[in-house]
């Protein structure tokens, strides 16, 4: 029996890391820049940036759609931005910001009219006070994470309090994806003028 189960958790081992293996690395590296993208066949993947006074790992799971798009979510899985709306007497619109250790931040506030039209309010600091109208809003820290754009949902509502994950969170992100080279997508929710190119 105890000869059976060695066995047994020998086959588990082998096929985990036969699992793991790794199907492709993809990569961009200048004098001051590293960026590498590593795919397992077992779906995960893990993310590396280097850069002059910081690194930084990402871990997750991936997919191709459509032969041209690679998907991104980072696991275990976090939310770039929680928004909680409520309401109170007058007509000033308070946006409150926070990460996700309750502590205040600065911040770039970005809200966007019915007409499109978008407004930014640059340096800010734990809170914004406007009586802009707006139908959506995105905010960026100061190490230029952007968040998802939130759209409002009560007419009414003046008072945001705003969580955000400050660090590179992976959500739904498409990469465009050839086989021998892929486009990432920067922290500034940007498609980046560089290509990863596959080793």
């Amino acid at each position: 029996m105890t000869i059976l189960k060695l066995t047994f958790g020998c086959i588990l081992f082998s096929l985990r890391l036969y699992s793991q293996e790794l199907k492709s690395t993809y990569e961009y590296r200048t004098s001051y820049y590293h960026e590498t993208l590593n795919l397992f066949h077992d779906g995960s993947f893990r993310y590396f940036v280097t850069q002059e006074l910081s690194h930084e790992e990402i871990q997750g799971n991936w997919q191709i759609r459509n032969d041209s798009i690679l998907v991104l979510d980072s696991s275990p899985q976090k939310n770039k931005m929680l928004a909680f709306e409520n309401q109170k007497k007058g007509d000033e619109i308070t946006f409150r910001v926070q990460n996700m250790s309750k502590q205040d931040i600065h911040f770039n506030l970005y809200l966007i009219t019915e007409s499109n039209d978008t407004l930014l309010f640059r340096d800010q600091y734990k809170k914004t006070i406007t009586n802009k109208r707006f139908s959506s809003f995105y905010i960026v820290d100061v190490n230029s994470n952007k968040s998802p754009t939130y759209k409002r949902e009560g007419l009414r509502s003046n008072i945001f309090d705003i969580m955000l994950t400050t660090e590179r969170v992976f959500d739904n992100e498409h990469w465009k994806y050839c086989n021998d080279y892929i486009i990432p997508i920067g922290i500034n929710g940007e498609y980046s003028n560089y290509k990863l190119i596959k080793q």
